[in-house]
Formats: C-alpha cells, structure tokens, sequence
C-alpha cells in the first residue's frame, strides 16, 4: 500500500500542473454542486453570480437559472421527483424551484437566519429538508418549503457547517459544527454530541460511507479527518492526518476506501479510510469547495467545484476534465 500511494503522489506530481486553464460555469467560483438522480448529463452549481445548469454533462455553456448574486451554498434536489430543487443562498436564504431551475420561489418563511450553510432532502419525502445557518443552528420544513421551525433542542452550537442524512434511517441525521458532532435519531427532535467523541473542534464537512452509512468521516480544521465505524460513537483520527484547511469530502462508491478530501491547497486522496494521503492533483488551486461524486457512471466520476469552476475526473485525480468554458 505504502508503495502505491508513492507511486500516486510521484505520478500526480508530473501529470497535474499539464492541466492549463480550468473550467467553470464562468460565473465566480463554484461552492455547489448537484447531480441529478437519473440523468448524468443535468448537473446545477452554485456559483457566485447565480445558479448555472448544464444538460450536456458540462459541454454546453453552463447558462445561469436565476438567483444572481445570491451566491448559492447548498443545493438539494427530490430523487421522486427531479423537477423538484432547493437551494441554500448567503444572506438570501432558501429558494425552491418546481421546474429544474426554470423558476424560483423564496421558501424561508420561518427561518430568521438567512445565511444557509448545509441542506439535505429526506430521500423518500421530498417535503422534509433540513437548513444549517451560519448562526442560528437548524431549521427543518416537513411542507416543502412553505414554513420551517428550529429545531435545536440539544444542540448548543448554532455555527453549522454540515449536515448528512442516513438514506437507510432517515431520522438519523448528523451535523457538522464549530464544536464537534452532533447527532439525532428521532429527525432533529433533539440532538446530542458525545463528549467521549469528536468535541470541541471545528468540524467542516462530513460524509457518510455509501455501502455502510454506520462508517462516518468527519473534516475538521485543523486536525485533519477522523473516521467512525460505529455511527458516531467513537472516532478514528488517520496516522499521517492532513493539516490542510479541509473544505470538503467525497467517498468513491465503487472503493469506499477512498476518501477524497477539497482544501484550500487543492484535492487529496486516502486509498486506506483516511490514514493518510497523498495529492490528487489541482494544487494550483484555493478553495476546493465541494466534490460530489455521481454514481451512475462507471467508473464513478468525481466533480470538483471551487475556484477554478467545475472539474471532473474519472481517473483518481490523475487527469482532470474541463466541464465548461474558461473561468472569466
């Protein structure tokens, strides 16, 4: 294994700095990314200057779908019924689209944190979504947008900075924040965070394994990641942990082995659940916002979404693919 990872890191190191200009929507940086459940050419990104869409798996000219400058952060999107999206802007709070993003709603009544962080859809009720502000902790809409209550009972941090929901159970939910874990079982009717477990560290993305949801992987600043095997209980810290600001995180669903981690320094990957990593190349750039990887591809494909706008590779970060016009 030692072997392979070097081989990877020497290999990226020659291969990664050919790459030239990036891609991207051509709107700002991207800091969201949503694939749609069936259709591996429709992807939405969140850029800084509006809600782009492609529909020819980024070789069309990413035109935006409303809500300039609002800066979506978050983007969620009904399995059932694909026509169906929400998205979490900054300061403007949460919008809904009936029409795959031809039109949008303002749906935040309730929420007096307009600053949204981190949503998640329930996968069998697209009704129910959860927000995480920047300050005001998590809202919850089981109306589909039209009122949101707060839903904080137990959580004594309010800074939230992610939220995964477990497809299998889905009144399990966890939430990121700026001091730990916290996790609920009865859909954020209440929340606790384990003091024996991950506490009092700034925890800023985590994802949950796709073929075992029991396997959680936390990103923290500046700890590097930590993995539970127990769903939360207890947790794992890697024994070579990156010190980069980690900003996001994707695990491959055909080797869930592989955790793939977005800093402000570029893209890293762990072959061995977070042990250790090595470089998956973009090192040019700041603010690897968000990965997402799309399943329904084989291999799976990995997105990339930052500075340099929307990538994808299918080949561990070997070679990474422009998914759009030149970044301007």
């Amino acid at each position: 294994m030692k072997k392979y990872l070097a081989l990877f890191l020497i290999t990226i190191s020659i291969c990664h700095y050919s790459l030239g200009q990036m891609g991207s929507p051509g709107h700002g940086e991207t800091q969201a990314i949503c694939l749609h459940p069936i259709d591996p050419m429709i992807i939405y990104a969140g850029a800084a200057k509006g809600l782009c869409k492609t529909v020819e798996g980024g070789k069309d000219n990413w035109p935006t779908y409303g809500l300039d400058t609002f800066s979506p952060r978050a983007i969620v999107i009904s399995r059932s019924n694909p026509e169906l999206l929400y998205t979490g802007t900054y300061e403007m709070g949460v919008y809904k689209s009936k029409d795959a993003a031809g039109s949008w709603t303002s749906a935040s009544d309730g929420i007096y944190d307009l600053r949204i962080r981190a949503m998640v859809i329930h996968p069998q009720d697209d009704q129910i979504v959860y927000a995480g502000t920047e300050g005001t902790g998590v809202f919850k809409t089981t109306d589909g947008g039209q009122s949101w209550k707060e839903v904080n009972h137990g959580l004594l941090d309010k800074v939230i900075r992610s939220l995964v929901i477990d497809p299998t159970r889905p009144d399990t939910l966890y939430a990121g924040s700026w001091h730990g874990v916290y996790k609920t079982t009865n859909g954020a009717k209440s929340w606790s965070a384990n003091p024996e477990g991950l506490y009092d560290v700034d925890v800023r993305i985590l994802a949950l394994d796709p073929t075992n949801p029991d396997i959680l992987y936390a990103g923290t600043q500046p700890r590097g990641v930590f993995r539970s095997e127990d769903a939360g209980k207890t947790w794992i810290k890697g024994t070579q942990p990156l010190t980069e600001f980690i900003e996001s995180m994707a695990i491959d669903p055909a080797n869930p082995s592989h955790v793939y981690v977005g800093t402000k320094a570029g893209v890293f990957v762990s072959l061995d659940k977070g042990d250790s990593f090595a470089t998956a190349g973009l090192r040019w750039s700041n603010h690897a916002w968000t990965l997402v990887f799309d399943p329904k591809t084989d291999p799976p494909t990995l997105y990339y979404g930052g500075v340099g706008g929307v990538l994808k590779t299918t080949t561990c970060g070997f070679q990474w693919e422009v998914t759009g016009p030149v970044r301007h």
